[in-house]
């Protein structure tokens, strides 16, 4: 199940929604769900959180001692909801966010198949090559005489560096942020440039921005709808925020709104935010309703994620295109050059 976390969560999210609109309690809920799913690893989730309940706890406390499936927006908005008591009212703006969720990282993966699967095979053919092919033809060449036999040896070299370097730059570099973050409190200066540098990226900084910015705006619509004050929505809706900067820049619009400072403004003067943000708060406190505002916000933002996934998608794979192809151009070359060194040799 942990595999398919994401697809568990969601079908549970929107079973549970309907379970809940019947008017059944949290309880009955999740006692429901695992007889009609007795048959499917999704009720293994149902019970877990079943014997905690059964142990005591919340539903929000069960579903934090499960953050190895929940994800933390997830466990965040259960927990506001708990707290202004109205858990239910929480699972229908969670399903719609899961969903638009899954959409985005379908998209991305569907659209990085092909041409992933082919920087794979080219990989795996340039490593056949080396290792099999060449050794061979630096045998040949070298019975020519010459400097042919060296060539071909330094040329493999090269491209052995050229392979290995890259590759295990993408294998281990993924696995070594994934430690970082597990371990933030002993490497929170670490984590803190990270997530300064992934702001400050090109395209990559965009993307976290909205990405960062639709979390934000989805959990103020929530917040604010449940009745809580725009500046205690804030405290909570940073806390579901990943990327420590944006989350400490919370912090500080926070503060100046609690010094009386306008919501709008103080968005505004921290570049940070996107323009965006602040001008949209800004039209919500003149019209006196800036917690409705906030939807506007989250679904500008999700189409923002739209179009920076469209932009991405059109712009890596020709990249990966022309990485497979500069690929076969140094093994061409590495193959041809010793040839040419060959004929002048003969001749």
């Amino acid at each position: 199940m942990k595999k398919n976390y994401e697809k568990t969560v969601l079908e549970f999210t929107e079973m549970m929604e309907l379970l809940l609109e019947s008017g059944l309690s949290i309880r009955d809920a999740l006692e429901a769900f695992v007889i009609i799913n007795s048959n499917s690893d999704t009720s293994s989730l149902g019970k877990m959180l079943l014997e905690y309940i059964h142990k005591g706890a919340s539903f929000a406390q069960a579903v934090e001692c499960l953050d190895d499936i929940f994800p933390q927006i997830y466990r965040g908005m259960v927990k506001v909801g708990d707290a202004v008591g109205s858990v239910e009212r929480i699972f229908p703006r969670l399903s719609n966010y899961l969903r638009d969720r899954k959409k985005l990282r379908d998209k991305i993966s569907g659209a990085l198949a092909y041409p992933v699967l082919v920087l794979i095979v080219a990989f795996l053919g340039t490593l056949g090559l080396i290792f099999f092919v060449m050794p061979k033809m630096e045998l040949i060449f070298s019975g020519f005489g010459g400097d042919a036999g060296n060539s071909i040896r330094r040329n493999v070299r090269t491209i052995e560096l050229g392979l290995i370097i890259p590759a295990s730059f993408a294998v281990f570099l993924p696995g070594v942020l994934g430690i970082l973050r597990k371990m933030e409190a002993s490497y929170s200066d670490i984590n803190s440039f990270i997530d300064r540098l992934l702001l400050k990226l090109p395209l990559i900084g965009g993307f976290v921005t909205s990405w960062e910015s639709f979390n934000f705006t989805f959990a103020m619509e929530v917040l604010t709808a449940s009745g809580i004050s725009v500046e205690d929505a804030i405290l909570e809706a940073a806390e579901l925020v990943s990327n420590k900067l944006y989350r400490q820049s919370l912090f500080r619009v926070r503060e100046r709104v609690l010094n009386g400072g306008s919501p709008a403004r103080s968005f505004l003067e921290n570049d940070i935010f996107p323009p965006c943000l602040g001008h949209w708060i800004a039209v919500g406190e003149r019209a006196g309703k800036t917690e409705q505002v906030f939807a506007q916000i989250r679904s500008y933002f999700q189409d923002e994620l739209d179009r920076r996934t469209s932009k991405f998608i059109l712009l890596i794979e020709p990249a990966l295109i022309a990485l497979v192809g500069i690929l076969i151009l140094g093994l061409v070359a590495g193959i041809l050059l010793p040839l040419f060194s060959v004929y002048g040799t003969i001749l």
